[in-house]
């Protein structure tokens, strides 16, 4: 009797070998015939889940932004201190905790800048940047419905500022993971929402 394959699980099984071959080699070097040897499967077997390799990509970074949403929702659940749930929401986008997030940022960072240079992902590249600034618009409605912001500010203008630092932030604690650790990124996240909070929260 043929063995019956868990759809899910083998689909889990291609991505992660997805993110280990683009986070070692880079975009340009992943090829469904690297990524296939990584998971030990076909050629074939892949190309059954994923024809082409814009089809892996995209179901990879779904997978990404899928992890990180549900790493929002659990702490958007929690009921503490508004501003200190403020601070932990933003340090979601930017993640340090562990190895599988680090591998994760370089992976969106790579992925932002091969998009950038291929028009086939464009639209799949603003559609999550909405994700990152409908979220930085949680956090800046949060604030300012809370009395931490100034009645006269702009919410969506500060939201844009907000996911304009979160990205800078992002990116160096890619680019030089050595001086960044989840203290360091919570002090910077810190420090930039205590600025754009009133005095009396300084």
């Amino acid at each position: 009797m043929p063995k019956i394959i868990d759809h899910n699980e083998r689909k889990t099984q291609i991505v992660e070998a997805t993110f280990d071959v683009i986070y070692h080699y880079g975009f340009e070097k992943t090829t469904l015939r690297e990524i296939a040897k990584k998971a030990g499967l076909s050629l074939g077997a892949v190309q059954h889940f994923f024809p082409k390799q814009k089809d892996i990509y995209t179901f990879a970074m779904d997978v990404i932004f899928q992890r990180f949403e549900q790493r929002m929702q659990k702490v958007e659940q929690k009921e503490e201190d508004v501003f200190e749930n403020a601070v932990n929401m933003a340090k979601q986008i930017v993640q340090v905790q562990t190895e599988v997030e680090r591998m994760e940022n370089d992976i969106w960072v790579k992925f932002t800048l091969m998009a950038t240079m291929n028009p086939e992902y464009q639209e799949l590249k603003e559609n999550y940047r909405k994700v990152n600034l409908n979220f930085a618009k949680n956090i800046i409605s949060m604030l300012y419905h809370n009395g931490y912001l100034a009645s006269s500010i702009h919410i969506e203008d500060k939201a844009h500022s907000l996911i304009i630092f979160i990205t800078g932030l992002t990116f160096e604690s890619v680019i030089y993971t050595q001086y960044y650790n989840e203290q360091v990124v919570e002090q910077k996240v810190r420090e930039y929402l205590t600025g754009i909070c009133k005095v009396q929260h300084a």
